[in-house]
Formats: structure tokens, C-alpha cells, sequence
């Protein structure tokens, strides 16, 4: 792939954003028990986060249409850096939901627009790939800041968990970026121009926009049921294996396979038409339902078993997922609008996250992780439903080409 180099460096830009993004988690049981904030107003910052992360999405996206992506990005990196080190800083629970709610602005300057900065570099045979590779970064990234961050505050307290963070966020983005600039083509002002009639070409007709409302819902409860995992897996984990070595090591092998099926399929998606995309969603929707639904009693009856049911499951859903955000709406709306369309997609899925902080939460303190798991799997049918009004709408699209 002739544009590796830069497909890595917006991999460390993306990845470098989790620093200051999930290290809350990680800190949340000590800053309870220093500052004496309730978890009720702890998961209150939570939400706030996702409130303006989620609205940021779309106004960044519509931005990155204006304005030159890497602008952006570099926004998004000095002001989610400073907002964390102030954040460490902090002691005060206003003063922290503040910080918090500004922080969720700024973190949605990076996902939009370098998604449209390799729109811009990957030609259309390698998009499939290139993306696979890129998307990979939100789950490595994750699990990356978790190991980094939980070092960090083990050794020197919580508050070094965003003041450190938000020190070598800033180091590591202002100089990905600034390679960015230097080395890809795309973002130079002779490259933009040569491809200018391309981009007039492209518009975001009423018809495309209707696919990406689509691609959002159903991107809204696939990041809901992956967010539920992520965030409720290890403790339903620890309360089977009792020993935290084992429960970290298993709940990492969430995100690293989930790794594995981004790489596959942003190989196999290049290889299918957008409708061959939305038929394997459709068919492979029933198949996530049914592990989700059976995951609790095949690890309890047996853990090897299990072990390959979250695998399966973590392949699929993390893999499609990424091309639901990437690959799909940049070949339906083009290059020019790939920023506001993975921006209003992925502020579905930030609301399916605080979604699925209240509702989840809520199952298991009623019913448990089981009953909680069951209720994800019921709502894949709305996936369903919602994957066979893209098809059709994605036919139609491709009609009116014709």
C-alpha cells in the first residue's frame, strides 16, 4: 500500500486521542474515594461528555467540509491536552463536569477529520484497507491508555493519570501532525486543486443523506451493545474468575480481536459492491445476536468456550462496526462530505453510549449481566430491520447512477 506511512501516523494521532479520553475510568475509583464525589456524579460527568461529544460530531464534521482537516485535528489535540492537565489540576465536581463537557468538544475534532484527510489520500481501491488499518487505532488506542494510564496512577495517584496524559497527548499529536503536513499530499493546497472537479462532482443528495441517517441508527446500537461490553465485561468477568490477573487478561482479548476483525474486513469490504456490504450486516446480525445472547452460559459452562463465543463476537462486531463508520459513507456520499457524514454517524454512537451507560447499568442492578445481554440481543432485530431499509435505499442509490 503506497500510503502506509501516512495511514500510521493518523493510526498515532487517533490512538493518542484516547490518552485523554478513557483515563476517566480508570481514575473514577479514586477520585471517589479523595474528593468524596458520588459515583452518581461521577457517571454524571460521564454523560456530559457524551453530550458534547456527540454534538461536536456534527458540527466538526460540517467544519471539516469548510475548512482544512488538519486544522482541526490540531485543535482538537492542544484543547483536549490542556482541558485534561486542568482536570488533574481540579478538585471541585463543577469545575471538573465543566472541564469534562469542554473536553468531549474537543476529543470530536479528531475523528471526522482524519477521516476525511485519507479520504482525500487513499485511492479507491485501497479505501477498504486503508481504513481497516486506521479504524484499528480506537481499539488498541483504548486498551493502550487503559494499560499506560493504570501504570501511571498506581505509581503516582490519579491526578498523574491526566496531568502526565494530557503532557505526552500534546507531545505526540502536535508532532504526528506536523508530519502529516509535511509528507501527505492530500493536504497540500496543488493536490486539493488537482482533484478539485472530483470533489465539485460529489454532493450530498437527499438520497445519500438518507443512507448516512441509516448507516447512523444502525451504527447507534452497534456502539451501544460495544460500549456495554467494554465498560461492564471485565466486572461481570471478575465476578466469575474472583482473580483481577485473569479478568484483565481476558477482557483484553475484547478489543485485540475485535483488532483482527477490522483488519479482515477492510480487506474483504474492498473487495464487495456498498449493497454486498449491507447483505453481509444483514446476515451477520443474527449470528452477534445469538453469541450475545449465549456468551454468560457458555463461559460459565465452559471458560474455553466462552473464550471463543467473546472472540467471535468481538471479531464481528468491532469489524463491521469500523466499516459502518469509515469505508461505507465515504464511498456513498464521496470525499468532499466524508467529514460531516462519518461526523453525524458517529454522534449516533456517542448517544448510543450514553444509551447504554443508564440502561445497562440499570439491567444488571436489576436482573444481572445475563438479563442484560438478552436485551441487546432483542434489540439487534431493530438492526435488522434497519439493514434491509439500507439495502434497498443503497439499490435505489445505485439505480438513479446507473
Amino acid at each position: 500500500m503506497r500510503y502506509i506511512r501516512i495511514i500510521l501516523t493518523a493510526w498515532i494521532i487517533y490512538a493518542s486521542f484516547y490518552l485523554c479520553r478513557v483515563n476517566y475510568s480508570i481514575a473514577l475509583p479514586l477520585i471517589n474515594k479523595e474528593l468524596g464525589i458520588s459515583f452518581t456524579d461521577l457517571g454524571l460527568i460521564v454523560s456530559v461528555f457524551f453530550i458534547s461529544y456527540s454534538l461536536g460530531q456534527i458540527v466538526n464534521g460540517y467544519l471539516g467540509v469548510k475548512y482544512k482537516p488538519w486544522k482541526l485535528v490540531l485543535m482538537g489535540i492542544i484543547g483536549s491536552s490542556i482541558i485534561t492537565i486542568l482536570f488533574g489540576l481540579s478538585s471541585n465536581f463543577l469545575i471538573l463536569l465543566l472541564l469534562w463537557l469542554l473536553n468531549g468538544f474537543f476529543q470530536s475534532m479528531g475523528w471526522p477529520s482524519l477521516v476525511k484527510i485519507l479520504s482525500l489520500t487513499l485511492d479507491n481501491e485501497e479505501v477498504g484497507k486503508g481504513y481497516g488499518i486506521f479504524n484499528t487505532s480506537w481499539a488498541l488506542g483504548h486498551a493502550i491508555s487503559w494499560l499506560f494510564t493504570g501504570f501511571i496512577i498506581e505509581w503516582y495517584g490519579w491526578r498523574s493519570g491526566f496531568i502526565i496524559n494530557g503532557l505526552i497527548f500534546l507531545f505526540i499529536g502536535s508532532v504526528a501532525v506536523s508530519y502529516l503536513i509535511m509528507n501527505d499530499p492530500a493536504l497540500r493546497d496543488e493536490y486539493i486543486e488537482k482533484r478539485k472537479e472530483r470533489l465539485n462532482q460529489t454532493s450530498m443528495s437527499r438520497k445519500s443523506l438518507g443512507i448516512v441517517i441509516i448507516l447512523a441508527l444502525i451504527y447507534l446500537i452497534m456502539y451501544a451493545i460495544r460500549y456495554a461490553l467494554a465498560i461492564y465485561l471485565p466486572s461481570y468477568l471478575y465476578s466469575v474468575e474472583r482473580m483481577i490477573a485473569s479478568t484483565t487478561f481476558i477482557a483484553t482479548i475484547f478489543p485485540l480481536s475485535g483488532s483482527l476483525g477490522m483488519l479482515f474486513f477492510g480487506w474483504l469490504f474492498d473487495k464487495l459492491s456498498t449493497y454486498n456490504k449491507a447483505q453481509f450486516i444483514l446476515f451477520s446480525t443474527p449470528f452477534m445476536a445469538l453469541l450475545l445472547f449465549l456468551l454468560p452460559t457458555y463461559y460459565e459452562y465452559n471458560r474455553s468456550i466462552g473464550i471463543v463465543a467473546l472472540i467471535a463476537l468481538s471479531f464481528l462486531l468491532y469489524g463491521l462496526e469500523s466499516q459502518v463508520i469509515s469505508t461505507m459513507p465515504v464511498i456513498i456520499v464521496g470525499r468532499k462530505f466524508s467529514s460531516l457524514a462519518t461526523g453525524i454517524i458517529d454522534s449516533a454512537g456517542a448517544l448510543g453510549g450514553f444509551i447504554s451507560s443508564i440502561v445497562s447499568g440499570l439491567i444488571i442492578d436489576l436482573q444481572g449481566f445475563q438479563q442484560m445481554l438478552n436485551f441487546w440481543s432483542y434489540i439487534q432485530v431493530l438492526q435488522l430491520l434497519l439493514t434491509l431499509i439500507l439495502m434497498r435505499n443503497v439499490k435505489k442509490l445505485s439505480s438513479s447512477h446507473a
